[in-house]
């Protein structure tokens, strides 16, 4: 078996979701004792790079960041009031990670010989700072086991606050919490700490709160028959930890303190899908499950902002053919996933099955046609009525299943997601089993 890969930090890419006060949407979250420095405690500098009195660079700090940047700034835009408003920007950042969500604090050190805490470094990249890698965004690890980000001035915009550097805290803050997220899961963990912080009224400069304000995730629904984690949808498969933070579905062990310590767990597990299942003691399946089958009417808490973008993003030509999976009729009356739609390992396919006016039920039969062992899916009947609110059936794996209609349907959909159980570990670019199926459709 593969050996994942522990957590490291990588480059960025733009999520945003929508305002409303950060106090309702968590409720208190519990740290491990010792997690959150006091606040009374005095950050120190230090810079493993540049010793502290060197004139070739410059430096400027707040209570828990410290920037540096050099005498060639070749962008003519950092500015002193460049360099306090993104100290501004980090510290409410911060601020949100630790005291909101409740993930613990980013000033220690792996160093035994240094006391802290410390200052978290941020490097202005374009500036001359010759011992520090030029990059548009990203945090790595010194030698003293401390975070550090660099970025580009145009990835630090002050006013609305830029989106980039909400993603690269969250490395930081992912990094000194000592949790085991993999490699290939960093960038969507990043992404959707960075989402709940643009979701509340932390996403502000100055007295001007930015929102309602909302991501999408593109890759996530262009690629559904792939597995996630893969290269092709990566940055975008933060839904899950949406999910489970929401928990819509009120599933005991589900919840916002289950997301934090899903990850601050420090147990390595084949797969974090191994890890989410027993740190939360719910079937990832049913998990997969309960995601999949809301995608239809995006039904989260940032629904409307969801439909917004899916509105304009199935405008695009092809993009609805690839977000819905059309089957294969056959000649012995059974529907037939195409082999090229067939999910991988968490894939997933949302099917229309159309409209049924006059009926009373819908009934599905589904059979999984994979010889793959241990193969297995968990399947749900969704409808959507004219305002677009859906009804669920019961989600089930094999065999006929039954939902009454209402009356009210504008539109019918089988949603099928692969769930083995063997759930391995692939790589990025690795492609997995595929889990294929077929339907029987009938209604009274």
């Amino acid at each position: 078996m593969k050996k994942l890969k522990s957590y490291l930090l990588t480059v960025l890419l733009l999520n945003v979701t929508s305002w409303v006060s950060a106090s309702s949407l968590f409720p208190r979250v519990n740290t491990s004792e010792g997690e959150n420095l006091e606040r009374a405690e005095t950050y120190k500098v230090r810079d493993p790079f540049y010793a502290l009195d060197d004139p070739s660079v410059n430096r400027a700090t707040s209570e828990h960041f410290q920037i540096i940047w050099g005498n060639g700034d070749t962008t003519g835009t950092v500015n002193s009031a460049f360099v306090q408003g993104n100290l501004k920007n980090l510290e409410t950042i911060r601020s949100f990670y630790i005291d909101v969500i409740g993930l613990g604090d980013i000033g220690d050190t792996r160093n035994p010989s240094l006391s802290g805490p410390y200052k978290s470094n941020v490097y202005i990249a374009l500036t001359g700072l010759d011992k520090v890698n030029d990059g548009w965004a990203y945090v790595f690890t010194d030698g003293d086991g401390c975070a550090y980000q660099v970025m580009m001035p145009g990835a630090m915009r002050v006013d609305p606050p830029s989106w980039v550097v909400p993603h690269e805290l969250a490395h930081a803050v992912v990094f000194h919490n000592r949790g085991i997220v993999p490699f290939v899961w960093g960038e969507s963990v990043a992404n959707y700490l960075r989402n709940e912080y643009l979701y509340s009224d932390y996403y502000k400069y100055g007295e001007t709160v930015y929102g309602p304000a909302s991501d999408f995730f593109p890759a996530f629904l262009l690629n559904p028959q792939s597995h996630f984690p893969s290269g092709k949808n990566w940055y975008d498969i933060w839904l899950i930890f949406s999910y489970i933070s929401e928990n819509p579905d009120n599933i005991a062990g589900l919840g916002h303190q289950a997301l934090v310590n899903i990850i601050t767990y420090k147990q390595e597990r084949p797969t974090f899908f191994a890890t989410i299942s027993e740190v939360t003691g719910v079937s990832i399946k049913d998990i997969l499950g309960g995601l999949s089958r809301r995608l239809v009417t995006m039904d989260f808490k940032a629904k409307k902002y969801y439909l917004e973008h899916l509105d304009s993003f199935l405008k695009v030509p092809g993009h609805s053919s690839d977000v819905y999976t059309t089957l294969q009729s056959g000649s012995d009356g059974w529907m037939v996933v195409p082999n090229n739609r067939a999910p991988q390992q968490a894939g997933h396919n949302i099917v229309p099955l159309g409209v049924y006016r006059g009926k009373t039920s819908i009934t599905v039969n589904f059979q999984g046609t994979s010889t793959v062992p241990g193969a297995d899916w968990r399947v749900s009947i969704v409808t959507v009525t004219s305002n677009r609110s859906s009804r669920y059936s019961s989600m089930w794996n094999n065999g006929p299943n039954t939902m009454n209609l209402q009356g009210d349907e504008k539109a019918i959909y089988l949603v099928v997601i692969a769930t083995p159980s063997n759930m391995v570990f692939l790589d990025l670019e690795e492609n997995g089993n595929t889990f294929p199926y077929k339907i029987q459709v009938t209604t009274q």
